[in-house]
Order: C-alpha cells, then structure tokens, then sequence
C-alpha cells in the first residue's frame, strides 16, 4: 500500500514538474517576443517654421456660412505661399478692422465701408478686388416680405428694420443716407431696428417675419438667391441704390513688401488655376483685379455728408 502511495506521489510531482517547466517555456518565448527589435515608428513631422497665413473675413456673411464657402479658396491661397491658412472672423466689422490695425492678420476681406474708415486711419491698404458678374460694383437692396404690402422703403415707416453693422456700407450707411435725405433718421422713421451682423442674417430676419424690411449687400443676396432660392424667395426687392465700389480685400500698409507682392500675384492669376476655378465659382467670383481708391469715393462722400448734419 505504502508502495502505492509513493509511486501515486511521484507521478503527480512528475505531473506538476512537467506542467511548471511547459508554462516556464510559453513565458520564456513570450519574453523573447517582446524583446525582438520593433519596426521603427513613424518619423515625426518636421516642426514648420514657416509663420500661418492668418486671414480675417468681415461678417458679411454669418460664420458657419462664410466658412463653408471660403475656407477652401484661402486655404489653397496660403497652400501657394507654402504656409498653412489660419482663418478667423469676429462679430463685427469694428472688430475686424482693428485685427488689420494691430496687424493681428495677414489679409482680410472687408467691406466697403469699413475699408475707407480703415484707409482713412492709415491701417488698410488695398490689395485687390473681386470682380462679380462681371462688374467690380455692387448696391444696395432694401427687401421685405414677400407676401408684404410694402412697396418702398416709404412704405416702411413705423416698422422695424434690419440693419447689418454700424460700419456697414449697404446693410447702414446707405440706407441711413437714403432716410436722411428725406429728413428722417432711423430712430424717427423706424418703430424699432436691430443690427442682425451679416447680410444673410438679414435675409433670414425678413424671411421669417422677425423684421418688416432690412438693407442688405446685392452680392450677398443674389449668391443667397442661388444657393437657398427658398429663403431668397421669400424675399423681394423694393429699392435698389445706386452703384458703389465692391467690398475689396485688404493688408496693413506695413505688411512686408515681398509677402504682398506674392500675395496679390496669387490673387491676380487664381482664375487661371483649375483647382481654384470651382471654388471661385462657389462664391460666384471671377476672379481678382487690381483696384482703385477712387472706387469708393461715393462712399466717403455719404459719410461725410451724414456727419456734417450729425446724422451718423
């Protein structure tokens, strides 16, 4: 019996010594494995040392559909200066023009209005400007409703309005213009008005009844009127303005002179790129010419001419 006992022991230790020694192998050959010389990981990216192309867009457009429509025209811009585009827009036009004045950005896309308060103060410089539909112009449309009565901007006395910024040239100064050649302001005309700060704001407040009329750049209504003609056909034109200089794109005259040189090449020759054909297109762009000063001379002279008489 004792006999039993221990041959039983025995091969149970040979059992446990057997199954020790098969574990002590896999742990072995796992070691080994994480020990083998691993693939060589990914260089990292060298560190660009090149400065970002930073480029500001005046709120004429709302934010998420400026960068929609924009975002892939200044970044292949910035991708032929071999720098990557940084793209920023702030609420107001104020705010924009003084981002060029301490030089915040590189380039911006401005208004007309903000332009010659900008060049007046010596921080703007233009560039270029678009030409759209074949013109370097553009107006102001005074819509309303619809459905409305409303016929005229006469017919929109005691009603309430939108205007776009206090800088702007055809969402303010030129409606304003029009109100005080008749001797009205828009405090005395208007039984309320609300600043909607963009253009497709604007649209989008007449569209749906939140004001009875608003003021709004041509360029942007008729891009909307191709994009979203729902919105746009809620909509109708009863006033359009005369003629003004088209909203240009603009630098701090102290921009380095080579980067500005480059820039405006670029600027000048992107209708003759196939990539940026499409995306010109999709802001209904032509393409970009040089500008002149003197195009916005109207605009000046309805500035002044509403200070003189306090009416802005």
């Amino acid at each position: 019996m004792k006999s039993s006992v221990r041959k039983c022991s025995t091969l149970v230790a040979l059992i446990i010594f057997t199954l020790c020694v098969l574990c002590s192998c896999d742990n072995r050959k796992e070691a080994v494995n994480l020990q083998q010389p691993a693939a060589p990981a990914a260089s990292p990216p060298a560190k660009d040392l090149r400065p970002p192309l930073t480029i500001a867009v005046g709120a004429m457009l709302s934010p998420e559909t400026t960068r929609v429509y924009y975002e892939d025209l200044l970044s292949l811009i910035a991708a032929k200066m071999g720098r990557r585009a940084v793209f920023t827009q702030r609420r107001t036009y104020a705010e924009v023009n003084e981002m060029v004045r301490k030089r915040e950005v590189d380039l911006a896309f401005v208004c007309a209005g903000p332009y010659t308060e900008g060049k007046q103060s010596c921080c703007m410089e233009m560039l270029v400007v678009p030409v759209a539909n074949g013109k370097t112009v553009y107006h102001s449309y005074i819509i309303a409703p619809k459905g409305s009565p409303v016929g005229s901007l006469a017919d929109l006395r005691g009603k309430t309005f939108a205007f776009t910024d206090p800088q702007s040239n055809t969402g303010y100064l030129v409606p304003t213009y029009m109100l005080a050649r008749r001797g009205e302001t828009p405090t005395s005309f208007f039984h309320g008005f609300f600043y909607s700060h963009s253009h497709d704001n604007s649209i989008q407040a007449v569209a749906t009844g939140q004001a009875d009329g608003a003021a709004v750049d041509s360029l942007i209504w008729e891009f909307i009127n191709r994009v979203d003609p729902a919105l746009t056909g809620k909509t109708k034109i009863i006033e359009k303005s005369p003629p003004y200089g088209i909203p240009p794109v603009v630098v701090h005259p102290d921009l380095d002179p080579a980067i500005k040189k480059q820039l405006k090449t670029i600027f000048l020759t992107l209708h003759q790129d196939p990539k940026a054909v499409p995306l010109l297109e999709k802001i209904q762009i032509d393409r970009f010419v040089e500008g002149d000063d003197t195009m916005y001379e109207t605009v000046r002279e309805m500035s002044r001419w509403l200070k003189e008489r306090g009416a802005r």
